[in-house]
């Protein structure tokens, strides 16, 4: 059975890959930006920092129930980046990490 998301409580993260550096931003459903286009290092130590922006969003904005997360997929640039996201937790509920 799918789950329903209620959009108007989502956290959309998106993430632009490349091989050197990420640009990260996050929005919700009416475009308001908690993060916007953040460059970051392709390091692990950044991904780290990344989860961690995230979960400052969420931690300060309780109305998020939801958490989506986009990537491109660029081969392989993305792939321990996505890994170490959907495997960290950084949502309070639901996670959704979709390499387009």
């Amino acid at each position: 059975m799918k789950e329903h998301i209620d959009y108007l409580s989502t956290l959309f993260v998106g993430i632009d890959i490349a091989s050197r550096v990420h640009v990260i931003s996050a929005l919700d459903f009416d475009e308001k930006f908690y993060i916007k286009m953040k460059p970051v290092e392709n390091t692990q130590k950044v991904a780290a920092l990344m989860k961690q922006m995230i979960s400052d969003v969420l931690k300060h904005n309780h109305q998020f129930k939801y958490l989506i997360i986009g990537m491109e997929a660029t081969g392989f640039y993305g792939v321990h980046l996505t890994n170490f996201l959907s495997g960290s937790g950084a949502a309070r509920t639901t996670t959704r990490v979709a390499a387009r």
